[in-house]
């Protein structure tokens, strides 16, 4: 091959690809890095399949290469298509470096890059299905991750916890692993403060309805709180994915409203009308996380969280001061901090308010992350962990 003129070389050098599974997440986490990105002189191309937030990321600047993925599922053979595509987009986009998001993205993204030798950084959000169950699919998908992330350059995790794993396991060398405490972080212009005073106190799920996200356990919780407080307001607000191996019914979920214990208000793109009412506690009994976002935006606005004490959701609280960290899993201790935080006085809910924009302030600002990616894609040495303060 003919060398690479100087010219082209800075052109391609600009030119940025981004590999995701959806543009849901891609739109609502990674925004605010596209278009810094873009706002540097950045040529973003965004390789995923098509969706309702297409349009807006190209209005934001992104070139948009649709790529169809199978989300589920993790069939080499079905996936080798995934993998040609990659290497095509590359052949043709000629990237200065790559930026992969979500398992298939990085293993097959990751591999297609190095063959075409180009840089190329991964992130991983968070463990999900794959590493908290142990079947031969998930084995297989484990085994997978590990291969493909031998060809990163750097790999980003969101919690400590997340970093150790991939360390003791040998799925990433340690030394392309670098932290990013406040996870991919928020704009807290985006997400202000707000006047969290009321009389009544409504306890707000946020998030997809799964048993791993704690369902089970939020039912009988809320089932124990009404017992006590019959004027108590449980809600439920978030998709139903059907194509997730560990969806709750909707069956199920409509028999709990029947019930009379927990109320499903359906889904919403509209966030901020959510966090501006009044009197509401965000309630997360999940079992695994990366770093969750939906706890950043509560502290941005000035929600109390009660969460499980788990990497990816204790980062959010300080117990006793902005909310309550329970164990996963057990319903007793979920209703009893929901409970205790019905007994606090006005005065104390407030604090508790204030006590959540500050750690927004101190931990969770996306102008750290947007920091970190500046230097990636400058070539620059990265540190090995982005600490919050």
């Amino acid at each position: 091959a003919e060398p690479m003129s100087e010219s082209l070389r800075e052109k391609s050098n600009k030119r940025i690809l981004v590999l995701a599974n959806n543009d849901v997440g891609l739109y609502r986490f990674r925004k605010d890095l596209l278009a810094a990105l873009l706002g540097a002189g950045h040529e973003v191309y965004i390789s995923l399949p098509d969706g309702g937030f297409i349009s807006e990321l190209v209005q934001l600047g992104c070139r948009f290469i649709d790529t169809p993925i199978e989300r589920r599922g993790m069939n080499p053979i079905r996936d080798s298509k995934l993998f040609r595509q990659y290497r095509a987009i590359l052949k043709k986009v000629k990237p200065g470096i790559v930026l992969t998001y979500t398992i298939k993205p990085n293993i097959y993204g990751t591999i297609a890059a190095r063959l075409i030798g180009c840089h190329c950084t991964a992130m991983m959000a968070g463990l999900g299905f794959i590493f908290i169950n142990d079947t031969t699919v998930t084995r297989l998908a484990r085994s997978l991750y590990r291969f493909g992330l031998r060809f990163t350059d750097h790999l980003l995790v969101l919690n400590r916890y997340n970093q150790r794993l991939v360390e003791e396991r040998r799925i990433c060398t340690p030394s392309k692993v670098t932290l990013l405490e406040g996870g991919e972080g928020i704009n807290l212009d985006h997400f202000p403060m707000t006047d969290n005073e009321d009389s009544r106190v409504t306890f707000l799920y946020i998030g997809r309805i799964l048993w791993d996200k704690g369902y089970e356990e939020l039912s009988q919780a809320a089932r124990i709180v009404k017992h006590q407080y019959p004027a108590a307001d449980i809600q439920l607000l978030g998709s139903l994915d059907p194509s997730y191996p560990k969806n709750v019914p909707m069956e199920r979920v409509k028999a709990d409203e029947a019930e009379g214990i927990l109320k499903y208000i359906g889904f919403t793109s509209d966030m901020n009308a959510i966090y501006s009412r009044p009197g509401t506690v965000i309630v997360l009994p999940s079992y695994s996380e990366g770093m969750n976002r939906t706890l950043m935006e509560a502290c941005a606005t000035g929600k109390p969280i009660i969460t499980t004490d788990i990497p990816g959701c204790r980062e959010a609280v300080d117990h006793g001061e902005n909310g309550y960290l329970v164990p996963p899993r057990q319903a007793q201790p979920l209703a009893d901090a929901m409970l205790r935080y019905l007994h606090l006085t006005p005065s104390q809910r407030k604090a508790f308010s204030l006590a959540s924009r500050r750690k927004a302030e101190e931990v969770f600002d996306v102008k750290r992350v947007i920091s970190v990616y500046e230097r990636l894609v400058a070539g620059k040495k990265r540190p090995r962990s982005i600490a919050s303060h």
